[in-house]
């Protein structure tokens, strides 16, 4: 009985050191009155010793911090204490020395030099249930001071020797929070020259998102521009900068084309509910400066299908005062939507790549890997056998 409840244990590790001893450690507590506790708690604790070998044998990686990581570890906490102007003031003395070795050379465009390779070819998903693969936990929408873990620790990543800056303009050099958006580049831009990964105890994406970030909110456009360029450089189809940028150029320029193009591109980029109805939000601002009040009413109301947001609801209310009818058919609104060429909804690409996901690694028995993008499949579509799924796998965990 013990070596069945043992073996199911260990079926249910990820391979991740900091989620397998949270997830042993919780083990510990269930089974601590179990008529077979001795033994079933004799082998997890020896478990819980084996996911501390990952930072004995890493220690050097572990002591040495890149420059990067050393800049946010003493941001962060400024940031969390919401103390903005110290963070940007500490920011502003280090980005002047700050040394990237990964920089693209090139902004990077949108292309149609697409990749050749399927989804079932890219490594990351191909990974051995020995090796280390992404932590869900580590997944974040704004950087944090802890040590971010490698999800593609199976796939060899190309460093920077000394004598290879000659061979840079042959090189890009980019990072994905997650294996969607790692599909989304292929398909979509896809590469022009040689691909580098940069290892993940390279924040270099956070900590220009942060500056560039911080550098809109003090009125600092055109710097602003250049470090959230820089970050769109390293992941061109993170949504969260693409809309960062739109509103830069909502703020700063005379017309509105650019804000409007980087819309579409964030909207066919986004997979959270948040940048979704942002990009909405967005093109019912473009329309009331069009002068076009029905055309921006549909856009505001139908942002509220993926988010709830009082911004949305005022300018509906100024609309309203203005004699535009604010009670929008959900069918009418998508037709408008669809006549202005801007995309309806989720981009139904990342809707079939997610399902083929979950499925991947529901199916290798993955199990908390396949959690965390059932929960994203779930909050874009409200599919009740997602739902279900993620119910029994919560349970298997």
């Amino acid at each position: 009985m013990s070596e069945e409840i043992i073996e199911k244990i260990k079926r249910n590790l990820s391979g991740n050191p900091d989620l397998d001893r949270d997830y042993l450690v919780s083990q510990l507590d269930y089974y601590k009155n179990h008529e077979y506790s001795y033994d079933i708690i004799k082998e997890i604790s020896q478990l819980i010793w084996k996911s501390l070998e990952f930072y004995l044998d890493d220690n050097s990686q572990m002591s040495k911090k890149s420059q990067a990581s050393r800049i946010l570890d003493e941001v962060m906490p400024y940031i969390e204490n919401k103390d903005k102007k110290t963070a940007l003031e500490i920011l502003d003395n280090h980005m002047e020395s700050f040394n990237d070795k990964y920089e693209n050379i090139e902004n990077h465009k949108e292309s149609d030099l697409n990749s050749n390779r399927s989804i079932r070819e890219i490594q990351y998903i191909r990974y051995d249930s020995k090796k280390s693969v992404y932590n869900p936990k580590s997944f974040r929408t704004t950087p944090k001071k802890e040590k971010r873990v490698n999800w593609r620790k199976d796939v060899k990543i190309n460093k920077i020797n000394k004598g290879e800056n000659d061979k840079k303009t042959n090189k890009e050099y980019h990072s994905f929070l997650n294996p969607l958006e790692e599909i989304l580049f292929y398909q979509y831009i896809g590469l022009k020259k040689e691909l580098v990964y940069i290892p993940f105890n390279e924040p270099i994406f956070d900590l220009y998102y942060l500056y560039g970030t911080l550098l809109f909110e003090y009125d600092r456009f055109k710097n602003s521009e250049e470090y959230l360029l820089k970050a769109l450089r390293i992941n061109p189809v993170s949504s969260k900068t693409i809309l960062a940028l739109a509103d830069i150029y909502k703020s700063k320029t005379r017309t509105y084309n650019r804000f409007f193009l980087y819309n579409v591109d964030a909207l066919k980029f986004a997979y959270t509910n948040e940048d979704i109805a942002r990009a909405y939000r967005n093109f019912g601002f473009f329309y009331v400066e069009e002068n076009q009040l029905d055309i921006a009413a549909v856009f505001y109301d139908y942002s509220l299908n993926f988010e709830f947001n009082k911004n949305a609801m005022r300018e509906l209310e100024y609309l309203k005062s203005r004699g535009v009818d604010i009670e929008i058919n959900r069918e009418y609104a998508e037709s408008i939507i669809e006549s202005k060429n801007i995309q309806v909804g989720v981009n139904q690409f990342i809707i079939d790549t997610l399902r083929f996901i979950c499925y991947d690694l529901d199916n290798r028995k993955y199990f908390t890997q396949a959690l965390y993008f059932y929960r994203i499949l779930y909050d874009l579509t409200k599919d009740n056998e997602v739902l279900g799924r993620i119910n029994s796998l919560q349970n298997k965990i």
